[in-house]
C-alpha cells in the first residue's frame, strides 16, 4: 500500500514532509487530537519531488519508493480548508 505524505514547507534544499491521515467517514468514535509525539515529519530533497509539487500537495509513495502528486487528494484537502475558512469567516 503506497503511503501519503503532505508537503507541509520547504526548509533549504528540503521538502518537510507530514504523514497523511486521511479522515475515516462514517467513524462513529473521534480520533484523540493529535499531539507532537504522534505527528510523523519527512524531509525529502526537492530535487527528488516531482515536477509541480508544491506547499499543500499531497504525495504518493508507492512500493518502489516512486513519489508522485495524489491529484485527488490535494483538491479534496484544499476544497475542504477552503469550506472551513469560508465558515470561519462567515460566508457559508
Amino acid at each position: 500500500m503506497a503511503r501519503k505524505l503532505i508537503i507541509d514547507r520547504f526548509e533549504g534544499k528540503f521538502a518537510v514532509c507530514e504523514e497523511f491521515q486521511p479522515e475515516q467517514k462514517g467513524a462513529k468514535e473521534k480520533k484523540p487530537a493529535k499531539n507532537a509525539k504522534e505527528i510523523r515529519f519527512f524531509g525529502i530533497e526537492r530535487t527528488e519531488l516531482p515536477e509541480g509539487a508544491v506547499e499543500g500537495s499531497v504525495l504518493s509513495i508507492d512500493d518502489d519508493g516512486v513519489l508522485a502528486i495524489d491529484e485527488a487528494a490535494t483538491a479534496a484537502r484544499r476544497a475542504k480548508i477552503r469550506a472551513a475558512q469560508a465558515r470561519l469567516a462567515g460566508k457559508n
